[in-house]
């Protein structure tokens, strides 16, 4: 199960916030060693905003193992900010109906049959999150085979593939109805839905 907040309402998922900070820590700052913005053992950055949702994944022990952070791109986003030049036509999405993920990773000391199903659960669940909210696709930037592993059809990539952070990369786009990896869900037998919202936290309505 997938659960989303925002600062908003993190206050209805315990530590969650905090959790899903000291994941990034771990994963970029520790393991990858990237000069990433971190205090006491929480990655941040300027994105991490009021506008921000958080898809995470949590253990028994309610610590977050896995974690997707949605941004529309109405406002400042990573692409945008830092890597335009990803996209070779210039044109950068400024839709409410566009969502920007980011900070995507998952816990790699997760017993490997229980981490096989966080990354396509947290696919479903931004799926699910862009059908509520009337969404039209994500965009953001990752390995070609990251993606392609799980995505099998329907991928736009905005560009050629270009070094970020040590590693090369692509910015992409991916229509709403493609996110769902559906082989991997018939696999790993993931349900219809696997999004659990706490209260007051269903996504935001934008005008048709």
């Amino acid at each position: 199960m997938i659960e989303a907040f925002s600062v908003a309402t993190a206050h209805h998922f315990h530590d969650a916030l905090a959790s899903q900070a000291r994941l990034r820590y771990d994963v970029f700052v520790r393991r990858r060693k990237l000069d990433h913005s971190s205090w006491c053992g929480l990655e941040f950055d300027e994105f991490d905003t009021p506008a921000a949702t958080y898809l995470v994944w949590r253990d028994q022990e309610r610590v977050v193992r896995g974690l997707a952070r949605l941004l529309r791109t109405t406002g400042p986003y990573m692409l945008r900010s830092y890597w335009p030049h990803l996209v070779e036509n210039g044109e950068l999405p400024a839709s409410p109906k566009i969502f920007e993920v980011t900070r995507v990773c998952v816990d790699k000391s997760v017993d490997p049959i229980i981490r096989q199903t966080i990354f396509p659960e947290l696919l479903c669940a931004i799926q699910e999150f862009l059908q509520l909210d009337q969404g039209v696709g994500m965009i953001g930037v990752t390995r070609e085979h990251l993606l392609a592993h799980f995505v099998r059809s329907g991928i736009k990539w905005l560009g050629q593939p270009h070094r970020i952070e040590g590693e090369m990369e692509r910015a992409f786009f991916v229509p709403t109805q493609s996110i769902r990896p559906v082989w991997h869900c018939g696999k790993l037998e993931i349900g219809n839905s696997v999004l659990a919202f706490g209260p007051e936290t269903m996504p935001e309505r934008t005008a048709a």
